[in-house]
């Protein structure tokens, strides 16, 4: 048979004339001339003509039309015609029939002409063999068979990667097209060479076409088994190229061997053989490796095949990669974790490999910095849940190195490791060793205090000798502990277990740092919550004053750290305790400190009110013990505070001691020194009349702030009036008054401070009450200052021996003053608006006093309602001769107001009424007017000017009652004839004539009709004077809740004290002199008593709760009735706890005047009013008041309150004369 085929493909001299179809026809012999002797550019256009002529015409014989042109391929040619002649070749092979002996002649060209050529000649044999498909004719050709082009090609592969990438794909598809063609041996060769030039290629395109081949001969089971470890060792170096393509190839690859029986135990042998070998294919590998892990368990063929693999030969994977030389290179570690985790979570690894040491040096070795954090954390956690005690030495060698990848509770398992194992006890062999390798290791954190918190307390317990404990001293002292969150727990426990001599030691050993400070003032209150502590808080207090004293002007952060712990200490008998900071919200605000109040905080700043301190928690202070500090005299600390004042050291220093002084400067028992008062007294005084120090330097406010907040520093200083000569006293009134001339921000406390100088130092105050009038009358500025302004004179009103040396000028002086600021209110009301109360808005307003707040009408109409309140008072204190002289300079400033204003008009009529007669106030309401109807009675009414006249003359006697209705007031006299007239009787006609003469113009009869009768009980029902009711309660110790408040039957005996002196105690049942608020009268079901004052123009009730009936939820129901309708409440409280407000909730209640124990026969008063109150009144910041001095002091300020709240929630309120003239109007319009 190939004898004849051979015979066929013999050269044979024939004549070529190929039949042209079509109408470009092909001269045979110009053309043959033209191929055979042309030129070379005539060659190459006739070639192109039969390119040309192939594609458009058809031609009888294309093997013979390229027998014409075949020579031109010969290498002697130039390269263009042999690339246009090798062209002319594929378009003749592709439009020749596919016979054998066409398919042969060109094989043999091919070998003759293009073999040389590797590119022309795969691309020509591509074409030949359709993609190598088809090459069954050219294995068998006997001259030069297939095989033996493929072999001599592979061998002589040209550097072009191109080139060899083509080669090497056709190769690939002849041999997966036609594997079995091959012979063994020559397929044994190729997969042989074919390997050998894998590990060499340089590119991915022709690694690709290798590996394809390599899948071809694993797919149909051709592999050897001795080529099985290079096949796996090419893979796995092939992965480290980190192609994305041929990652795919390799996996598909390695899918089919461990889809092969033949090949799956064989794979995972030569990949743990390579593992623990070889350095560069490692890392495929074990990627290998992983794949085998992610296989087991399956239930598909694979996962079947793989799962019986590693089943048997898993123990060879842990030596490899004990083994494996690349372990330190980041990505085999990271596969290395992998696949231990993997092996872990699988159960694949034995105890016998678990307890192997290099398995654990292997892990050891992997750099932490490399390795995913994710796959160690993973792996980390799969080790920690090993139960097998005899691993965990390892393990936590393992996670000591790895320090930085350990969660938390990996963290804790190391721990625990050194706790359970007392690695740091003290009876434990290198103990100290080990407690500096812990914090070497895993550094200063909160795991690593709490093991050596441990350790110390179990070395604590055991150890007799104290020198080892020392030790632990020095560690719990290192600073990197310092900023740690559990660092003052720690420090407070170490302290409350250790004896005193170790106290002394450790105390010793303290730094001075601020932040160090800080936690021991935790500790302190650490220590202050038991009664059991008190020798060692008083070391530490002690300690902290020594340290406060030598850094005052050194170190100002740890000065202020101790400061802000001593200016919290307040007294408890011979103890004393901390509390939290209060009542310095306007002192903070005057030093521009106050973030509360619109200050921005600064980062110069070293402190800010208010402060949220961790070392100071509030937890810690609200349970603080009243007996456990023993230490009853701050002198040491005052000393400094006096120091600081007079040399001004810093200004973060002084302002902070400015700022916290007052409220403990109001506990005179923790300040026995006389003379440390007094120098502080004088400093203050001499600064407040701007004679600072010549380092005074304040940042960021004037020294006009600095005066406000020594003035209302003095609010403490009658504590200590005992103690005050005549000349301190006088000091002091005349440094405020020197303050007070600056006026525009030291007007108001100076004057809140002068307020109660009138009751604690009246002497003073009386001396210089000249020079103050002259101030408030020629320095009059804004709405802010005229409240306390008139507060000021109603309390000198109140306080006879004040006044008693006032000529008529200052008395001019005084009415002077409340009739500008009546002026002022009218020219202003217009241009002011309505201020919108909020009832349900139950939120404190915590401006201080000096701060700007918009001023309403309603206040206006306050200062209005003082104004008319303080001519009418100070008229009355005046004896008749005084206001015979003064009338006239009175009622010229209530013409020149205007009379027909109706407020000018009444207080006209009051202010002439009281020049002849003192006033009566029993009369609050009109007489009982049933008499005025009584059948033995005639009765008559009048309209006298603007009064309502009334005569009852009785029918039988000669006994008339008359009564005068006006606006200001209710008159009744009694006219009765001489005794021998006693049986005549009068008409009431004949008792005004005889009195007001026949005649009188101004007398109109009125007609007494049931309308005129109901607008006379109107006018009946408006009182003539001003009405208050005002809630007194008490809070016992320890009392937080409304219902243990209300149920309190009796107060303590200072507070039963100060209702004796409040006012009158008066019988409820059948009560009609008195004004009430509202108590019942017939039954007793408020009580049988309450406390009730009065004054020429007022009358002020009001309710105690612990005069009401108590004992049940009604009775408190009823307490809480009246004390929530009313606007102002007392509150006396001794609960020991700060108050709060709305301490008994209502919508109702608007200020809270709250009176609290201080000083030795000594009370702090504070207002709490609700938001939006401005506070214009005297204890808006606390003011101290004696025992003695406190029940009148008390009765002023509630009574000015309320009526502050009654016109601040109506904004058209009137005076009752208002109201009254007004209806008498009504009954005159209406009689016509």
């Amino acid at each position: 048979m190939f004898k004849s085929i051979s015979k066929t493909f013999r050269s044979k001299p024939i004549a070529v004339q190929p039949t042209v179809v079509g109408t470009d026809l092909i001269n045979q012999r110009d053309l043959v001339a033209t191929l055979k002797t042309g030129s070379t550019s005539a060659k190459i256009a006739a070639v192109r003509q039969l390119i040309s002529s192939i594609k458009t015409v058809s031609i009888s014989s294309i093997p013979e039309l390229w027998f014409l042109a075949k020579q031109n391929l010969e290498l002697s040619n130039s390269d263009q015609l042999r690339l246009e002649t090798f062209n002319l070749f594929l378009a003749c092979i592709e439009a020749s029939d596919r016979s054998t002996p066409t398919k042969m002649a060109y094989y043999k060209d091919i070998l003759e002409y293009l073999e040389s050529d590797i590119d022309y000649s795969v691309q020509s044999l591509k074409l030949l063999t359709n993609e190598g498909r088809d090459i069954y004719d050219l294995l068998i050709y006997q001259p030069y068979p297939f095989f033996k082009y493929l072999w001599s090609t592979l061998n002589n592969l040209p550097e072009r990667e191109e080139s060899q990438t083509e080669f090497t794909l056709f190769l690939a598809n002849c041999l997966k097209f036609n594997f079995n063609l091959f012979e063994s041996k020559d397929l044994a060769k190729l997969l042989s060479k074919v390997l050998d030039l894998a590990t060499r290629a340089a590119n991915i395109d022709t690694l690709t076409a290798y590996f394809q081949i390599i899948d071809t001969y694993i797919s149909l089971g051709s592999v050897p088994p001795s080529s099985i470890r290079d096949i796996v060792d090419i893979l796995g170096r092939a992965k480290l190229l980190g192609n994305i393509q041929l990652d795919h190839t390799i996996d598909g690859i390695l899918v089919t061997l461990l889809s092969s029986p033949n090949y799956t135990l064989l794979t995972f042998v030569k990949c743990s053989e390579i593992i623990g070998t070889e350095e560069r294919p490692a890392y495929g590998c074990l990627v290998f490796v992983q794949t085998y892990l992610d296989y087991y368990g399956d239930t598909s063929k694979v996962g079947r095949l793989v799962t019986d693999v590693l089943e048997t030969a898993s123990g060879l994977l842990l030596p490899a990669i004990v083994s494996c030389p690349a372990q330190t290179q980041p990505a085999v570690a990271n596969a290395i974790c992998s696949i231990v985790l993997s092996l872990l979570d699988l159960g694949l690894l034995s105890q016998r490999q678990f307890m192997d040491a290099r398995f654990w040096d292997c892990l050891m070795a992997m750099d932490s910095e490399a390795v995913d954090r994710s796959t160690f954390g993973r792996l980390f956690d799969r080790l920690q849940a090993a139960t097998n005690p005899l691993w965990r030495e390892h393990i936590v060698r393992l996670f000591e190195k790895n320090r930085d990848l350990l969660s938390e509770s990996q963290l804790d398992y190391v721990m625990d490791s050194y706790n359970s194992e007392l690695r740091c006890v003290a009876i434990t062999e290198n103990w100290q060793q080990n407690c500096e390798s812990l914090m070497n290791t895993f550094g200063t954190t909160d795991k690593v205090l709490a093991v050596l918190e441990l350790a110390f307390f179990e070395s604590l317990d055991i150890c007799e000798n104290r020198e080892p404990l020392s030790h632990y001293l020095d560690l719990f002292l290192n600073e990197g502990f310092w900023n740690l969150a559990n660092y003052p727990d720690t420090l407070a426990k170490i302290l409350l277990r250790i004896d005193n001599q170790l106290l002394e030691l450790l105390v010793s050993k303290f730094p001075s740092a601020a932040v160090f400070t800080q936690h021991v003032v935790y500790s302190l209150l650490f220590l202050c919550q038991s009664s059991r502590n008190t020798s060692k808080a008083g070391a530490i207090f002690d300690y902290l004053l020594e340290l406060a004293s030598s850094t005052i002007s050194t170190d100002h952060d740890t000065f202020l750290t101790i400061a802000r712990l001593m200016a919290r200490a307040r007294p408890a008998d011979d103890y004393i305790y901390f509390v939290d900071v209060c009542d310095v919200d306007g002192l903070c605000h005057n030093l521009a400190r106050n973030v509360d109040t619109g200050h921005i905080r600064d980062e110069s700043w070293k402190w800010q009110y208010p402060e949220t301190l961790t070392y100071l928690p509030r937890e810690l202070l609200e349970n603080c013990s009243h007996r456990c500090l023993k230490r009853c005299d701050l002198s040491d600390w005052l000393e400094l505070v006096v120091l600081t004042l007079e040399t001004f050291v810093h200004w973060e220093v002084y302002s902070f001691v400015l700022g916290h002084l007052c409220p403990q400067l109001a506990y005179s028992s923790l300040f026995p020194s006389h003379d440390q008062i007094l120098r502080l007294i004088r400093t203050l005084c001499h600064q407040l009349q701007l004679r600072f120090p010549s380092s005074f330097k304040p940042v960021a406010v004037s020294k006009t702030d600095v005066q406000v907040a020594l003035i209302r520093t003095l609010s403490a200083i009658p504590a200590y009036q005992a103690i005050f000569s005549r000349t301190e006293e006088d000091l002091l009134i005349s440094s405020v008054i020197s303050a007070l001339k600056s006026w525009d921000k030291t007007g108001i406390p100076c004057l809140h401070f002068l307020i109660v100088s009138c009751y604690e130092f009246s002497a003073s105050i009386k001396r210089f009450l000249g020079p103050i009038l002259s101030i408030l009358q020629t320095r009059l500025s804004t709405a802010a200052t005229a409240a306390p302004i008139l507060d000021l004179l109603f309390s000198l009103s109140e306080l006879p021996a004040l006044i008693s040396n006032l000529t008529t000028e200052d008395y001019k002086r005084i009415f002077a003053i409340a009739f500008k600021y009546i002026e002022y209110s009218k020219d202003s009301f217009q241009n002011k608006k309505e201020h919108d109360v909020d009832y349900l808005d139950s939120s404190l307003d915590r401006l201080p006093s000096t701060q700007t707040f918009e001023v309403s009408q309603q206040l206006l109409l306050f200062l209005t309602a003082m104004s008319y309140r303080a001519v009418c008072g100070w008229f009355l204190k005046l004896s008749m001769d005084q206001r015979s002289e003064l009338v006239e300079f009175i009622n010229k400033n209530l013409v020149a107001l205007g009379l027909e204003d109706t407020k000018n008009k009444v207080h006209y009529e009051a202010i002439n009424r009281f020049v002849t007669a003192e006033n009566s106030t029993r009369q609050i309401f009109a007489v009982d007017t049933e008499i005025d109807y009584h059948k033995d009675y005639d009765t008559r009414h009048w309209l006298h000017g603007d009064a309502l006249l009334t005569v009852a003359s009785h029918k039988h006697t000669s006994k008339s009652l008359l009564t005068l209705r006006r606006s200001t007031a209710i008159d009744r006299f009694e006219v009765r004839l001489p005794a021998r007239h006693t049986h005549t009787s009068l008409q009431p006609s004949f008792v005004v004539s005889a009195l007001l003469g026949a005649g009188n113009a101004d007398l109109r009869p009125l007609e007494m009709d049931d309308q005129t009768r109901r607008s006379v009980a109107v006018m009946d029902r408006i009182p003539v004077v001003n009405l208050h009711k005002i809630g007194v309660v008490y809070i016992g110790p320890g009392q937080t809740t409304e219902k243990d408040i209300l149920s309190n039957q009796f107060g303590s005996e200072a507070y039963e004290a100060f209702l004796t002196r409040l006012g009158k105690l008066i019988r409820l049942r059948g009560c009609t002199d008195y004004y009430v608020g509202g108590l019942d009268t017939q039954n007793d079901q408020d009580g049988e008593y309450t406390v009730h004052y009065h004054s020429p123009v007022s009358h002020v009730c009001f309710h105690v709760t612990t005069m009401m009936p108590h004992g049940t939820d009604d009775a408190v129901s009823s307490k809480k009735r009246h004390i929530g309708n009313d606007f102002v409440n007392i509150y006396w409280n001794d609960s020991g706890k700060p108050f709060l407000f709305h301490k008994i909730a209502s919508q109702f209640n608007f200020m809270s005047i709250v009176i609290e124990p201080c000083a030795e026969q000594c009370y702090r008063v504070k207002i709490f009013r609700k938001a939006g109150i401005p506070g214009i009144f005297s204890t808006t910041h606390f003011k101290l008041i004696s025992e003695h001095n406190l029940p009148s002091y008390i009765r002023n300020v509630s009574t000015l309150c309320g009526q502050f709240c009654e016109i601040w929630t109506n904004s058209d309120w009137q005076f009752n004369w208002e109201r009254r003239y007004r209806q008498l109007q009504t009954i005159r319009a209406r009689a016509g």
